[in-house]
This record gives C-alpha cells, sequence and structure tokens, in this order.
C-alpha cells in the first residue's frame, strides 16, 4: 500500500493513500455501520479505482481517520483530484459514474470527528493542494459533509434525484401513484405490440456471456440516441459490464431485458441497497416501428415490478429531471452540493459552477465529468 502521509490531531490519525482494498472485511464492515450509498459500497469503488481512475488523469486520494489507539478507520473519504486548465479540483470518487457522494463512517463517528477542530484542519490539509473541494450530491439523509469541512458553502444541487415507494407492492403503488392515462397508455402499448409482433418476455440475466452481450447492445443503442455518453469510453463500458457480472452473484448488481423470439430489444442496468433498487443505464430498440410501443417504459415497469416483488420496496430513478419519471408518479428529492475554496482561483472556479447561463454549458463541454 502506497503511504503518502499520516498526521496525527488532538485523539486522532489521519492517513492518506492511493491503495486501499475496498473488498476488504474491513471496509465492508465500515460500509455496513455507514449511512452511505449504494456509489460508496465495496464493489463499486474497487471497480472504480481499479478500473476508472488509471486512464482518467486523476490522482487517487483515499483518507482513512483513526481514533488513536484503534486498528481500523472510524471513517474514509474516497477522493480524487483532477486539474483540468490549471485548476486543481478535489471530489469524492464520481468522474461522472456517481449520482450520489456520501461519507463512509457512522453518523455518531462523523459528528465527532465533525466536533474536533484539530481533525478539521487535519483533513483540509491532508487534500492540498487543491482550488476547489467539490463534494456534490448529496441526499437529504446523508451525514452533511459541511459540517466536516471547514469553510464549507452549501448549495442546491443543480438536478433532483426521484423515487418511488412501491414498499405495499406492485399492484397497490400502481393504481394508486400512477395516471390513470399511464396505466391504460402501458396496457395499451404491451397489447399492441404482442399482437404485430408477439409475446413480450422479461428477465434478469445471469451469466457473463449473455450480459456482456447485453451491455454491447445497450452501447450500440446509446450512441445511436446520445451526443455525448461517457458509457462509449472504453474503460466506462469495462467498469460498468464489471460491476454488472460480479454484482450479479451477490444480488449487488441486475442485468434486466426485454426480448422478442430471443432477440434483445431492450436493457435496463442497476444496482440494489438495502432495500432501495438504484435505476442506473437503459436503452432499447426504436427500428421497425418498434419507437410507437413506448419499448423503454414498458421495461421499466416490469423491472419495477419484479423489483417490488423481490423486497426492494424503493425504485430510485436516481439524478436527473427527465418527465418520463414524474410519470410514474415519483417523488423529487432535492440534493445539495458542498464546496470548499482555496485563493481567488478556486473563488473562481466555484463562480463558474454555480453559473446557470452559457458559462456553465461551455464549462460542461470543456468538462464533461464537471456538471
Amino acid at each position: 500500500m502506497d503511504h503518502q502521509n499520516i498526521s496525527v490531531h488532538s485523539g486522532y490519525w489521519i492517513e492518506v493513500c492511493q491503495e486501499y482494498d475496498f473488498l476488504s472485511n474491513e471496509y465492508s464492515a465500515l460500509f455496513k455501520s455507514a449511512a452511505a450509498t449504494a456509489f460508496q459500497s465495496p464493489l463499486w469503488l474497487h471497480e472504480f479505482y481499479k478500473t476508472l481512475v488509471p486512464g482518467s488523469g486523476a490522482e487517487p486520494i483515499i483518507i482513512k481517520i483513526y481514533r488513536d489507539g484503534s486498528d481500523r478507520p472510524d471513517a474514509i473519504l474516497p477522493l480524487v483530484r483532477e486539474t483540468h486548465f490549471g485548476v486543481q479540483i478535489v471530489q469524492p470518487a464520481d468522474l461522472g459514474v456517481a449520482d450520489y457522494n456520501a461519507l463512509v463512517g457512522s453518523d455518531e463517528n462523523l459528528r465527532l470527528l465533525a466536533n474536533n477542530p484539530s481533525v478539521r484542519d487535519g483533513l483540509i490539509a491532508s487534500i492540498r493542494p487543491y482550488h476547489m473541494i467539490l463534494f456534490r450530491k448529496q441526499r437529504p439523509e446523508a451525514y452533511d459533509a459541511a459540517q466536516l469541512f471547514k469553510g464549507a458553502n452549501k448549495t442546491p444541487n443543480t438536478s433532483n434525484s426521484y423515487e418511488v415507494d412501491a414498499g405495499g407492492g406492485y399492484d397497490e403503488w400502481f393504481k394508486a401513484s400512477v395516471s390513470k392515462n399511464m396505466r391504460k397508455g402501458l396496457k395499451r402499448k404491451r397489447n399492441g405490440f404482442e399482437k404485430n409482433y408477439g409475446k413480450l418476455e422479461f428477465e434478469e440475466l445471469s451469466d457473463e456471456r449473455s450480459i456482456t452481450e447485453a451491455f454491447q447492445l445497450m452501447r450500440e443503442l446509446r450512441e445511436e440516441r446520445y451526443e455525448s455518453n461517457l458509457f462509449s469510453q472504453p474503460e466506462f463500458f469495462e467498469f460498468y459490464r464489471n460491476i454488472a457480472i460480479k454484482g450479479q452473484s451477490e444480488g449487488f448488481a441486475s442485468t434486466f431485458v426485454s426480448k422478442l423470439d430471443g432477440k434483445l430489444l431492450s436493457v435496463d442496468f442497476g444496482i440494489r441497497h438495502k432495500n432501495r433498487f438504484l435505476f442506473l443505464l437503459a436503452a432499447f430498440c426504436e427500428d421497425n416501428g418498434f419507437e410507437k410501443y413506448s419499448l423503454g417504459l414498458l421495461g421499466l415497469n416490469e423491472l419495477i415490478r419484479r423489483e417490488a416483488a423481490t423486497g426492494h420496496e424503493v425504485f430510485d430513478f436516481t439524478i436527473g429531471d427527465e418527465p418520463y419519471k414524474l410519470s410514474f408518479g415519483a417523488e423529487q428529492i432535492p440534493l445539495t452540493n458542498v464546496t470548499v475554496t482555496a485563493g481567488p482561483i478556486g473563488q473562481l472556479a466555484f463562480t463558474a459552477y454555480q453559473s446557470r447561463g452559457p458559462f456553465r454549458r461551455t464549462l460542461k463541454k470543456l468538462i464533461p465529468k464537471f456538471s
């Protein structure tokens, strides 16, 4: 393991590393005690630092905070440092793939750390150099990173998250939350498709070959549909495919497809954490006149049905304000950002990030993951 530095701060010590075994029992135990999300889970972070970081130009910064006398960390902050046009930005392990970011530690331990001024000073010192620390996309129930970062600004994220609660069962949710027009539309579209083409079948894939084929189709379909698509980049494709294959056997990841006579028509991919299913990627065929049957919505509806039946009460559409989420009766969940700046360059970068006009649009084109 590469130890960058160790510093001692009033009952705690902070270690900064470039490598860490996120599949270790140590991290698994810490993650289970934390109010973190699936995007900080062991497999997700293992693949993130192994597959995405090496070719990204980002520098891994993994901060572990220990109580004196303990051989297990009270908290871990998985971070990366990126440099864009000379501006050094420290962010959580994200690079455009994490919809939520969170500190990894129990609320009790994080409160103790936040109430220790020496630890807060030491944490900022451990992260230097930076012009801006940008801890984005916090969920409301997460421990607020602003409490731990000295001099932090807290602002709304530009996009919201959306979710539905199907804890009472799919049928009850579907009738109570989805509009009558939407319910009738889904039924009409499926009946029309099956009348004209044949039975539409749905299944969750379980073997490496079929999952790889589904991801290859998803890549092709998304390249046709989206002008800018991280999924088209080889390392991002490999990252998601690895999560799908390795996570399937432990129930963490799901690749859900629709088929007609054995041919794939749609692919939905997501991950599971506690009682929550997090919907991440989708693609569907629109040729041969299929576009009028909304195969994407049909697949999504069946995925919600399946996940509710297996006990995942919350179907999380994750971040993004797409209208289709409201069609399923989803509740809007506000997300927040926490920012710390250093010097005039950091303040200028923060101003650019907070802007809502052409400046921000230009920034997103220049730096696609800075969004």
